[in-house]
């Protein structure tokens, strides 16, 4: 964000965005070169004296942009992973065949009847066949209420 925001100093902008996300960094820029448009900047702000050029900035915003992405999708890969491994664990107690269990899965995962098929090189008679052992096994009769039970375990 710029140093001069109408209506609201940019230190104020950035404390509510601290309160609000407290693990956000804030990078405030400015093309102002006087004192004042710096003097309202907390003492734990560093400046740079000379300016940036652009492609450096955009470089090293994309870097952080790139970083953070990186570190979010690797976290919540291990979430999904987690709650997956979980799922497939409890969920053996109702003894589906390991290919009730990848239908299952692709059900899960939102495909259509078609689509499952596909990815599972079966006919779509096969798989509303497979679902239904799979109803029959987990005591459903829906397929929200399988997918919820697969979820849960």
């Amino acid at each position: 964000m710029d140093v001069e925001i109408p209506g609201v100093s940019a230190v104020e902008a950035a404390n509510i965005l601290k309160a609000a996300y407290p693990d956000i960094n804030v990078l405030l820029l400015t093309v102002h070169r006087d004192s004042h448009s710096l003097a309202s900047l907390p003492a734990r702000t560093s400046t740079a004296d000379e300016p940036i050029n652009p492609p450096a900035l955009t470089g090293f915003v994309s870097r952080v942009y790139d970083t953070a992405v990186q570190t979010n999708l690797t976290a919540i890969q291990k979430v999904l992973a987690y709650f997956h491994h979980r799922a497939q664990h409890d969920i053996s107690q109702y003894g589906l065949s390991p290919r009730e269990q990848e239908v299952l899965d692709r059900l899960v995962d939102g495909h259509t009847y078609k689509k499952i098929a596909e990815l599972c090189h079966i006919s779509v008679g096969t798989v509303r066949s497979h679902i239904m052992n799979i109803y029959r096994k987990l005591e459903v009769n829906s397929r929200s209420a399988a997918i919820v039970k697969a979820m849960r375990g």
